[in-house]
Parts: C-alpha cells; structure tokens; sequence
C-alpha cells in the first residue's frame, strides 16, 4: 500500500466514525515469552522484533511487547499467544499486573501488598497459588501490564460455508416471491411503521432482498401509497432519500449506530423494522442484536 492508498484509507474509516491513529512508533517485541504460570527460565534470544504504535499512545517510558505463555493469568484476560505491553521502570501499585523477575525466571502477575505489609505476587486463576515475595528471592519488578494484543481471531470455513449458505437460501426464497406475497409483506408491516421516515427501514430491506420495485425509491412510496391508502404516515421519495446517507445507504447488515442518521432508540427502532421486513420476505424469523 503506497502513501496515497494509506491516506485514502483512514480518511475512508474516519468517515465511518472510527477513530484512526497512523502506527509510527516502533515498539520492541522481545522475542523472549513470559509465563502466564509458574516462572520459568527464558529462553536464547535470537534479535528483537519491533511492532508499531501511535506515537500519542507510547508514553515517557519505555515499553516492550512480550508473548505470554501458560493459563494462571486467565482471569485478567490473558491468554497464551498474546502478546503483553509493558510499561518498563515504572512504579506499580495494588492491583497492577506486572512483568516480574524472580531468581533468574520471569513471570506475569498481579501485584499486591496486604495488611501485614507483606507483597505478594496473584496469579488470576484458582488453580495456582499466590507468591510470597520475601528476602530468600531476587525479586525485581520490571514494569506494568498496560495492554494486549490477541491473537488475531480467525472463523473456520465450515462456518462461513454454513452463514452463506443459508444467506443464498434466503435470498432465494425472497426471489421466488409474487407481487401478491411482497404486498402482503408491505400490509404486515405498516402498524410498525410510526412516522413516514421509517418507511426507509422497509425499502431498504426490500432492496437487499431484491424486492424492492426497480430499486426506485419513489416507486416503492407509490406502491405503499396504493396498498395502504388510509396510513397515517405514508412515505415520500424525498423524505426518504435523506434517510440514505452514511451507514443507512448499505445494506441493513453494515448498518452502524455509530455512524447512522439516526441514534439510540430511534436507530433501534429502524433496525428493528428492516430485520422485521426481512423475516417476513423470508418466512424465518430474524434475531435481533439486542
């Protein structure tokens, strides 16, 4: 990707309402894993890798991304194959979870001093044991847990077999609906449409499914405008042109809340009504995200 694609790119996901920071920053990623369990020896570095960040997100000091290993650390969401941002040289406190180098081995662990005055090193997991930190140790906390990167999550493709699959069907039987059937859908519908713009949740599900008529948005207004005359809040093409911007202009999967015409409730309102519209021309009953 050259510069230009580069800027295109976050100027495309700025205007989707996502926050965008260009990684410029490199970070070290020691090629040494911390053991999310008991502490173990690292292993022979063969060279350090660098992974960037934003520069307004690395502070004064210096940090480092190590992969963790092992399950004891499970309950502050860490997990084996992510990789642990560590703050280096900072002071750590109650609760903290620490990059930790006991005689030689290191460890990650929550950080804690109990009422005795006594430190502690806390695994998350109750199948380890809590660590006494006392004079018999070479104890040194080298710094604070301040992030991670998961391990990228991948679906299986039997999955997204499945998901398309029933996609098609769908589309499908959408298809095979007469004029009489998507009439009857606009009739079932209409006691849940509230005002005249929320007629745009049922075009644009239309659409999707292919039903809409030509794909004509002033069409659609005439078709609602014959079957149901007496409505009380019949739509208009211009009414509802507006309402295709921003996420409302795809199909009602990529609709985003975030980046929407409308917000909160009145949002819900119009996915509610667009999944509704889709049920019907399918005959399956859709799942709402809520």
């Amino acid at each position: 990707m050259n510069e230009e694609e580069l800027r295109q790119a976050i100027d495309l996901l700025g205007q989707a309402g996502m926050e965008v920071k260009l990684c410029d920053t490199p970070v070290p990623r020691s090629s040494i894993s911390v053991k999310c369990g008991l502490p173990t020896m690292p292993g022979d570095s063969e060279g350090d890798d660098y992974i960037m960040l934003p520069k307004s997100l690395v502070g004064k000091y210096p940090e480092i991304f190590v992969p963790a290993v092992g399950d004891s650390m499970t309950g502050a969401n860490f997990e084996e194959g992510d990789l642990l941002r560590v703050q280096l040289g900072v002071t750590c406190h109650d609760g903290d979870n620490v990059l930790a180098w006991i005689d030689g081995s290191c460890t990650v662990k929550t950080y804690f001093q109990d009422d005795e005055g006594l430190m502690w090193l806390v695994p998350q997991n109750e199948a380890y044991d809590a660590i006494l930190i006392t004079g018999e140790y070479d104890v040194k906390i080298l710094g604070r847990v301040v992030g991670v990167e998961k391990r990228s999550p991948r679906a299986s493709f039997r999955d997204c077999q499945k998901y398309v699959k029933r996609a098609k069907t769908k589309m499908k039987m959408a298809q095979l609906l007469s004029p009489e059937q998507v009439d009857n859908v606009i009739r079932n519908i209409g006691p849940e449409v509230k005002h005249a713009r929320q007629w745009y949740a049922v075009y644009r599900a239309m659409a999707d499914h292919e039903q809409a008529v030509e794909g004509s948005i002033a069409t659609f207004c005439e078709r609602v405008a014959q079957i149901l005359p007496y409505h009380g809040h019949l739509p208009t093409a211009r009414e509802l042109q507006r309402m295709a911007v921003q996420s409302f202009s795809k199909p009602v999967a990529m609709w985003s809340s975030a980046n929407a015409p409308v917000s909160g409730v009145r949002f819900m309102d119009y996915l509610r009504i667009a999944k509704r519209t889709a049920s019907l021309l399918t005959g399956e009953q859709t799942r709402l995200p809520f």
